[in-house]
């Protein structure tokens, strides 16, 4: 598999590399490409977050625009506070349709919870919904294992719970698909 890993907004540079990183261990051939603007468009001045869905619609064209081949997926990979539908806040979402999924880092840092900064454990944190994403853009579903990187995170702490790998029933799943990753 290869991935376009594509920072919006003010995303550093190392965050990229981070994901990068991460995505090679798993066997997913990664190239970063050039950061591109949050779509103001996707604000709602309200809730102060921005829509997730709207700012992945906008951003898969645009990079379709500018990267040309559309068989190849994108990660989006953004420092804004999403929502989505009736939730609160997302930390990510994707569309297999688009060839696209989006993770946000807004409330994977512990400086949103009003904790100092950890370095660590905001890569683990990045690191686990980076994966939980790309197993949902391979078809998984949401795993009922607390511990499995696929089990849904209504919170920052069920995302310190559970591992950045996929749980044996997951990966059974993943192999029948003809999919091996790590």
């Amino acid at each position: 598999m290869f991935l376009r890993i594509v920072p919006v907004g003010n995303l550093p540079k190392e965050t990229a590399e981070i994901v990068k990183n991460e995505l090679e261990n798993l066997n997913i051939k990664c190239r970063i490409m050039p950061k591109l603007s949050v779509p103001q468009e996707a604000f709602n001045h309200w809730r102060k977050q921005y829509n997730a869905e709207i700012v992945m619609n906008s951003l898969s064209r645009a990079s379709e625009v500018k990267f040309i081949d559309k068989s190849i997926p994108s990660l989006l990979i953004t420092d804004v506070d999403l929502y989505y539908g009736g939730l609160n806040f997302v930390f990510g979402l994707e569309d297999p349709a688009k060839s696209c999924a989006i993770v946000s880092l807004s409330r994977l840092r512990p400086e949103f919870y009003d904790e100092r900064a950890n370095k660590s454990l905001l890569e683990e944190r990045i690191a686990k919904e980076v994966i939980h994403e790309i197993g949902h853009y391979l078809g998984l579903g949401h795993c009922n294992k607390s511990d499995c990187v696929m089990s849904f995170s209504p919170s920052v702490y069920d995302v310190d719970k559970k591992q950045k790998s996929f749980c044996e029933d997951c990966r059974i799943r993943l192999m029948t698909k003809g999919i091996s990753l790590g």
